[in-house]
Order: C-alpha cells, then structure tokens, then sequence
C-alpha cells in the first residue's frame, strides 16, 4: 500500500509538477515546410482595424480576398510571424546554442499589393534547414496590434484585435548564436 501511494504520488508530481512550480511547460515546435512562403502584411476591411504579420503558402493568397480576418488566422495553413527572439525548449548545448527568431529576416524583394487592395506581401527565402518551425504562443502579444495610415502597425492597448483567442500558430526559424553570445542575458 505504502509502494503504491509513492508511486501514484510520484506519477502525479511528473505531470503536475510545472503548473506547481509556476513555471509553464517548455513550449512544443514542429518542424514543418511551406514550398513558397510569403510575408503577408495584413490590413483588416474596415470598420475592423487589425493589422498584422502573417505567414502563408503563395497559394493561399486569395484567401485574404474571401475570408474575414478570424476566420484567416483560424485556418491550419496561415500562421503568425513569430515575435522576438526565443530559447529553444529544453536544457543542453543545442538550447545554448540555438535560438528561435521570426522570420522577416528572410524577406526578399519587395512589398507587392496582395489581391485584396489592402494588404502587401513579401516572398520568404526558404531557411538554410528548408523547415520553419511552429509554436503556439500567448495571443496577448498580437491582440493590441492595429492599423495605422502608413504600412506598419500601430500599438493600441485599448483594442483586442483577438477577441476569444487565447493561443495563436507562430512561425520561427533557427538561428545559431555564435559563441561570444552564448550564455549572455542581451540577445
């Protein structure tokens, strides 16, 4: 009796473990390929006001015509550009040594006006590793992002942009950090 409650305590101290320490649990990514990226620069039709960096297949450019805004960010196949610069989950040399950056830096060529007369698009060169990775990050840090009269957005900490989303698909791509970085609090 005794072996099995250490056991069974034990068991529930592995799965409950990090929500008690009040750490969140190390953030899972997939691995996934997009044949031709692109970098869209979204505008929501008015009256909404959203304004935001998402990541599609060229392919689904059409879609930004046809779709409400919800129902774009919705789809499995449109995904967020990552924000800020991420460890990489979990602890030895590969997450010292890699970090997780969003993708504008593999932006090519320049701003095209997408079908629908309101947002813009850029090509994305494909990573050095031909994979993006995707992790679900906290929808608060897109939710205040709005449109503005020139092409970037503005902060406006009055709107919610995400009404009802609390979890939003973010693209990464690996960055090796080079070695007088590694291990520094500046990134």
């Amino acid at each position: 009796m005794k072996r099995l409650l250490l056991t069974s305590a034990f068991g529930i101290g592995l799965l409950l473990g990090p929500v008690r320490a009040g750490t969140r649990p190390a953030p899972r990514l997939r691995a996934i390929e997009i044949p031709d990226p692109v970098l869209v620069f979204y505008r929501e039709k008015p009256p909404g006001t959203a304004a935001q960096q998402l990541i599609m297949n060229s392919s689904e450019l059409p879609l930004l015509a046809k779709l409400p805004f919800l129902d774009l960010v919705k789809r499995p196949d449109v995904y967020f550009d990552g924000s800020g610069n991420r460890d990489m989950p979990g602890a030895g040399k590969e997450s010292a040594r890699l970090r997780l950056v969003g993708t504008y830096a593999l932006a090519t060529g320049k701003r095209q006006l997408a079908s629908d007369g309101r947002s813009y698009y850029v090509p994305l060169r494909q990573p050095r590793q031909r994979k993006f990775y995707v992790c679900w990050d906290d929808a608060n840090q897109f939710r205040t992002l709005t449109a503005s009269t020139g092409i970037t957005p503005k902060v406006d900490f009055q709107a919610n942009v995400l009404p009802e989303i609390d979890s939003v698909r973010a693209l990464y791509v690996l960055r090796v950090v080079p070695p007088a970085q590694q291990g520094t609090a500046i990134r």
